[in-house]
């Protein structure tokens, strides 16, 4: 597995990208809290930022992250997310409640939000289907990477070709836990991701997100990512870290046909 790669842009824009993506024309990106000129980078939806960011500030930095996804700035779906497993398809994404977006269309990017959860990008070559996955512990515990994984496949999508970039999220030293949730690990599956400590057991996040997409699939070769500890590493934002009063990142991916594809 190749971890993602940094890419500051000429404004000062910081984002991470997968090359397993770039490789097949997807354009993608996982932003960090650095925006232009070095500014906080703030992509909670309008109205609801923790941060206290103004509504015309959040609209600038999501028509950003839209221009650096594609010059032509598409629109960007995402969903009300609820920790669950629930799934929409981008066109109808507004105000639908769920934590995956899935895609065909080269006219919209999809996305999901985080601050600590996981953030999941999965793409077919083929279809050129995709589905952005925001991934907590509940959405891990139920499951959220290998139901899109199932979608997919049953639009045509062959899990075996399907490629996969699992983004940054809060990291096993920083991911403390309560019995109860280390059960809930146990029960479905992912008791090899809890670490049992003193005084509290600890989650590794990336662990059951890259275990739910090789259990859906994907080979371990179609898998981009590293832990990358939104907790310790100043780059992001941090919902535990910051006792909630933080941003909120964006990661977002295009499907369809792109203009090199149609002119092959």
């Amino acid at each position: 597995m190749n971890p993602l790669h940094p890419k500051i842009l000429a404004d000062g824009t910081q984002v991470l990208e997968s090359g397993l993506l770039a490789s097949r024309r997807f354009p993608h990106a996982f932003s960090t809290r650095i925006g232009p000129g070095g500014q906080s980078f703030d992509l909670a939806r309008p109205g609801e930022s923790f941060l206290g960011t103004s509504n015309q500030t959040l609209l600038d930095h999501l028509a950003r992250f839209s221009r650096l996804l594609r010059s032509d700035a598409p629109e960007v779906a995402t969903a009300r997310q609820v920790h669950g497993t629930a799934m929409v398809d981008g066109a109808r994404a507004g105000a639908a409640e769920a934590d995956i977006v899935v895609s065909t269309s080269s006219d919209r990017a999809v996305a999901v939000r985080t601050a600590d959860c996981v953030p999941i990008l999965i793409a077919c070559p083929k279809t050129r289907i995709v589905a952005a996955v925001h991934a907590g512990w509940r959405g891990l515990v139920a499951d959220a990477p290998g139901r899109a994984v199932w979608h997919l496949a049953s639009l045509g999508a062959d899990r075996k070709n399907l490629l996969a970039a699992i983004g940054p999220a809060i990291g096993l030293d920083r991911f403390e836990i309560g019995s109860e949730v280390a059960d809930e690990f146990e029960s479905s599956g992912l008791g090899s991701c809890i670490r049992i400590g003193s005084p509290r057991p600890h989650a590794d996040l990336f662990n059951a997100a890259l275990r739910r997409l090789l259990a859906a699939g994907i080979p371990t070769a179609s898998i981009d990512g590293a832990p990358c500890c939104t907790s310790a590493d100043p780059r992001f934002f941090s919902h535990r870290a910051e006792s909630g009063r933080t941003g909120r990142h964006l990661s977002g991916i295009i499907g369809g046909k792109s203009p090199i594809d149609e002119g092959e």
